[in-house]
């Protein structure tokens, strides 16, 4: 338990806390993170679960059903990981992240609880999210996975429904090597009799069986329902409009809501439309101007997500100046074929470290898989940031991609530079 650290402790003390409970960042398993839930009486009451799995598209998904739920009046909460800036983002409730003090408070009843019970970063983020929903009596707990399903942290709760947005090779590792492998991971998170919204268009042949052998009420894109264009076709045939959400694929905006008409929240294409309006997911093809150039954010950190950017970079074609890469990725991840994917976009790589993440790729090692020549290497974020401010013109196109901590990175930075100006104003 924590020495000295109480619910009126700052949140940055209980992170780094946190940080040193545990002896593995990852530890699949409920066995612990059960126990712990019992013991907080977090497992029973009143609140509906969503829980979305899959490789990529699990926080457009979330942020999706978020919004149409609350544009239904119920209050929602609604539990995503990793963050970008604050931990708060983690865990929003009507839209809004949770305050420190929320969080604090949820951490010292947690903390209290487990007494001798070893958590993980993750497992404690989890059990603070639950706790808070209870404590502010939310309808609906949308809960993302964090890594695979079955063993995920968030499936200590029994979930009403379930979305598995896509499957593909990550965290392998943990998970297996292959697709087949995986597949039964992402479908634990199904339950017997429940609805399990399936939004991969190529399911691996171990996918189905899975969800047959847990009783899932199944309901499989391109079988069951299907999206054309923008047109939504559910499974009792009415179609819907479906609005077009920046940085968000149709198919992740189309799985949210087949699984609401699943579970028998009905909805209109005028509906649909109003509640996703203006609707932004942070860190997905986000654009800005920066000093003239046209800089995108962008999480992707797959195959999926990639491919994804690449088509978006191609749509949007740049008519003067050329396309820079500040890349930084884990290497646990298909480096080669993320950066063959997208090589073709990019006049100019500028790599950087992820200072202080084990996980991550070198810059070095990055460059050596990249045919380009035109490849900067750089020995911190700073240096990094300056030489992609040096080496770049108004006009140009400037991609940051390869992680959330990649995003996260440059985004506090930007944050810094808006704050130093307004300060010298």
């Amino acid at each position: 338990m924590a020495e000295g650290l109480t619910s009126a402790a700052p949140l940055a003390s209980w992170l780094a806390y946190l940080e040193t409970l545990h002896p593995q960042a990852i530890d699949l398993g409920l066995a612990r993170v059960r126990q712990v839930a019992q013991r907080l009486d977090l497992l029973r009451h009143n609140s509906k679960t969503i829980t979305v799995a899959g490789t990529n598209g699990k926080g457009s998904c979330v942020a999706v059903l978020r919004q149409l739920l609350q544009s239904l009046g119920f209050s929602v909460g609604a539990y995503t990981s990793p963050h970008l800036l604050d931990f708060n983002e983690r865990i929003v409730i009507n839209g809004a992240p949770v305050s420190d003090a929320d969080i604090t408070a949820a951490f010292a009843e947690i903390d209290s609880a487990r007494a001798d019970v070893s958590l993980s970063y993750f497992e404690f983020a989890t059990l603070a999210a639950l706790w808070l929903f209870r404590q502010r009596h939310v309808d609906w707990q949308i809960l993302e996975v964090g890594l695979g399903g079955r063993l995920d942290a968030v499936n200590i709760v029994d979930a009403d429904a379930c979305v598995i947005t896509s499957i593909g090779l990550d965290h392998t590792d943990w998970l297996g090597p292959t697709r087949e492998t995986i597949a039964p991971e992402k479908a634990g998170v199904a339950r017997l009799g429940k609805p399990a919204v399936v939004a991969e268009p190529d399911p691996p042949e171990t996918l189905l069986p899975a969800l047959d052998a847990i009783g899932a009420e199944t309901v499989l894109i391109d079988r069951d329902w299907h999206v054309q264009g923008s047109t939504l076709t559910l499974p009792n045939g009415v179609e819907l409009e479906l609005p077009s959400v920046v940085g968000l694929l149709p198919a992740n905006v189309a799985a949210a809501i087949v699984l609401l008409d699943a579970i028998d929240v009905s909805l209109t294409s005028e509906h649909i439309n109003r509640a996703l309006a203006g609707l932004t997911v942070s860190g997905r093809q986000s654009r800005i101007m920066w000093l003239g150039r046209d800089l995108w954010l962008d999480v992707a950190h797959n195959m999926e997500s990639v491919r994804a950017l690449r088509q978006a970079l191609i749509g949007q074609t740049v008519t003067a100046g050329k396309t820079h890469a500040l890349f930084a990725a884990m290497s646990d991840k298909p480096l080669r074929d993320m950066l063959d994917a997208v090589e073709s976009c990019i006049d100019v790589w500028h790599l950087m470290p992820l200072e202080g993440n084990q996980r991550a790729a070198t810059p070095e090692a990055v460059k050596q898989l990249l045919d380009s020549a035109n490849a900067v290497v750089y020995d911190s974020l700073d240096a990094a940031w300056h030489g992609v401010s040096e080496a770049t013109n108004p006009g140009d196109r400037v991609v940051v991609f390869g992680s959330f901590f990649t995003v996260g990175a440059i985004m506090s930075l930007l944050q810094s530079e808006r704050s130093s100006v307004q300060a010298g104003g």
